[in-house]
C-alpha cells in the first residue's frame, strides 16, 4: 500500500476503541455500517457525526425506557395512551397533554392530582412519570414517610443520595383525598398546578 493510500485510510479499530472508551458503545458497534453508508451517499463529515450520535442517543433512550420503571419504582402498564378519558369525563385531555410536556418539571413546580379512590389519579400520576425523560421516583405516602423516618439520622451528604431527594420528579401516591376549599359563589379554589378529579 502506498504512503498516500495508507494516510487516507480510516483506522476503524482505533476509532471504535476510542468510542468505546468514551462509553459510546452503540455508536462503536454501528460505526462500520454508518461509515460505509456515509461514503456511498457522499455525506458531509458533520452529517456523519450527527448520524453516529443519533444512533447512540436513540439506543440510550430505548434502554432508559426499558429500565426506568424498575429503577423508579413505577408500576408498569399505566400510560396516557391507555387511560380511559371517556370513563372520566371530568378530565380535560388537553390539560393532561399540557402536563405531559413536562414544562412544570423544568420550572420546578409542584402539581397535585386530587380525587377520591377509583377516578384515575394514580394512573395519571404514573403515566406522567412514564412519559418524560427525567429521572423519577414513585412512592406511596406511607412508604415515603417510612423511608424518611429511617433516614432521619443520616448526614446531609448521605441524605442527598437518597432516591426521593435525587430525582427530577417525585410522585407521591395515596396521600388521601382532601376536600377543596370553596370561594364565594361555590367555585373550588385551586392552588396553581392542582387538577381535581371527581367520581363519574
Amino acid at each position: 500500500m502506498s504512503g498516500a493510500a495508507a494516510k487516507g485510510r480510516v483506522d476503524l479499530d482505533g476509532t471504535r476503541q476510542a468510542l468505546e472508551q468514551l462509553g459510546l458503545l452503540h455508536a462503536a458497534e454501528r460505526l462500520p455500517e454508518l461509515l460505509s453508508e456515509a461514503v456511498k451517499q457522499n455525506l458531509a463529515t458533520h452529517r456523519f457525526v450527527d448520524q453516529l450520535l443519533a444512533v447512540e442517543l436513540s439506543q440510550r433512550e430505548e434502554r432508559r425506557i426499558k429500565t426506568s420503571p424498575r429503577l423508579s419504582g413505577l408500576p408498569t402498564g399505566q400510560t396516557l395512551a391507555n387511560f380511559d378519558f371517556a370513563f372520566q369525563p371530568s378530565i380535560e385531555k388537553s390539560r393532561i397533554e399540557t402536563l405531559a410536556t413536562c414544562a412544570w418539571i423544568r420550572e420546578h413546580e409542584t402539581t397535585r392530582i386530587g380525587g377520591p379512590p377509583g377516578v384515575g389519579t394514580s394512573h395519571l400520576a404514573i403515566a406522567l412519570g412514564v412519559e418524560h425523560g427525567f429521572s423519577v421516583a414513585f412512592f406511596r405516602l406511607d412508604e415515603l414517610l417510612h423511608a424518611m423516618k429511617q433516614d432521619a439520622n443520616l448526614s446531609p451528604q448521605a441524605l442527598r443520595r437518597r432516591k426521593y431527594l435525587n430525582v427530577a420528579l417525585l410522585i407521591i401516591d395515596e396521600m388521601g383525598f382532601q376536600p377543596l376549599n370553596r370561594q364565594p359563589g361555590g367555585k373550588p379554589a385551586l392552588p396553581n398546578g392542582q387538577l381535581p378529579l371527581s367520581a363519574r
